[in-house]
């Protein structure tokens, strides 16, 4: 990969149940990094984020990627609407009374402190579809090693919104499962200090949010005494579809969608430890917004290609209205979204199949919040246990 591609931005993809899978794209300014833009709204109740990011260079060390904040972010519509966002945290914005309504046609004005302007280009809200069915179908598969991976295949049946050709449609899926870790089982021997303040700084050896603390004194082998409940042993994981999902490969003359590949999610130890949730999101797209995805996925695809295309440039979507001229990359869209969501369990795994057991001595004694990406100890509103 030559020295033009290497510089990636972030691109929030946003799963249309208000989670976020970030996405990476190639841009082709390397000179100066742009700020990163994402947002959508959507036919559903909000309220609807935006977020705004400076992009950055994934083979450098001392350039991470930082949330950046505006002077004024603001949503219009065709009507005349205009709704100032509130940042609820840093480089996050967030409507309070905006409905997104089909037909509506939508776009953001941003300024930032040097009082560059920049807005999107409209996007017209379209009628959702509908996700008829999902279902799963267990299967082996087996590797160049020689070793069988099994697994549960994902796919919907789903309708369009009837538009005809003028509609597009873009799935993605979203799936949650909750995994239990031991963090008390840590062993001084382990390596991990964890300094407790209020001992000043002793070393506590497991981690302080399993609601142990050492109370052996300095230089002792560690003594453990419960002062409150475990608030890092449970936790729940997001996982997400890698690519944009999109219509373009499919052909319906009914303007129906029949077995859509969604995801295939493995036969893990730590997923099927009680169950995951599956949630399918269906999203009607206007052109421009479908062409931005589009040419996520393909660069997606084509990295890693012996048919990699030299270029791959990604469709600009934001026009600059005032200040010094200065890239940014990004969308913000309007969708008519439809979603459906089903568990898949244990119970699904066929009899003679065994599921892995997980083995707490290699990873389960870390905090479940330190175990997986996208983790969080609050139990999800749909989780049924």
């Amino acid at each position: 990969m030559n020295s033009l591609r290497k510089y990636f931005a972030i691109a929030s993809v946003l799963i249309l149940s208000a989670c976020v899978d970030r996405i990476q794209f190639d841009i082709d300014l390397p000179q100066t990094l742009p700020v990163s833009i994402s947002g959508h709204i959507t036919n559903q109740p909000g309220p609807y984020k935006v977020y705004l990011n400076s992009s950055f260079d994934i083979e450098s060390k001392s350039n991470p990627k930082l949330p950046v904040s505006a002077k004024h972010v603001n949503l219009l519509d065709e009507l005349g609407n205009d709704e100032e966002l509130v940042e609820v945290e840093s480089g996050v914005y967030q409507t309070s009374t905006t409905q997104g309504r089909i037909g509506g046609v939508y776009k953001i004005r941003i300024e930032f402190e040097d009082d560059r302007v920049y807005e999107s280009i409209p996007d017209t809200l379209l009628a959702p579809g509908a996700i008829d069915s999902l279902y799963a179908e267990f299967t082996s598969i087996v590797n160049s090693s020689g070793a069988t991976n099994y697994g549960f295949d994902v796919y919907a049946n789903t309708l369009g919104n009837g538009g005809g050709n003028d509609s597009r449609y873009m799935w993605t899926m979203t799936g949650t499962f909750k995994s239990i870790t031991h963090p008390e089982i840590q062993k001084a021997s382990g390596g991990g200090c964890y300094p407790d303040d209020e001992a000043f700084g002793k070393c506590n050896y497991v981690p302080l949010c399993s609601g142990l603390r050492n109370i052996a004194p300095w230089g002792s082998s560690p003594i453990f005494s419960r002062v409150g409940p475990c608030e890092c042993c449970t936790c729940w994981y997001k996982i997400f579809n890698n690519s944009p999902i999109l219509s373009d490969e499919m052909f319906s003359s009914t303007v129906s969608y029949q077995n859509v590949s969604i995801y295939r999610v493995p036969l893990d130890s730590w997923i099927f430890m009680f169950k995951i949730h599956m949630e399918v999101t269906q999203a009607t797209l206007t052109e421009n917004s479908f062409q931005f995805f589009k040419s996520i996925r393909d660069q997606k695809e084509a990295v890693g290609s012996l048919f990699q295309p030299i270029t791959g440039k990604i469709p600009s979507t934001f026009i600059q209205l005032k200040g010094t001229t200065t890239p940014i990359v990004g969308i913000f869209y309007a969708s008519g979204v439809a979603s459906k969501s089903k568990y898949i369990t244990p119970a699904d795994v066929p009899p003679l199949v065994t599921i892995p057991l997980v083995d707490f001595s290699k990873i389960g004694w870390l905090s479940c919040l330190e175990l997986f990406p996208n983790a969080t100890n609050i139990k999800p509103d749909f989780w049924v246990n």
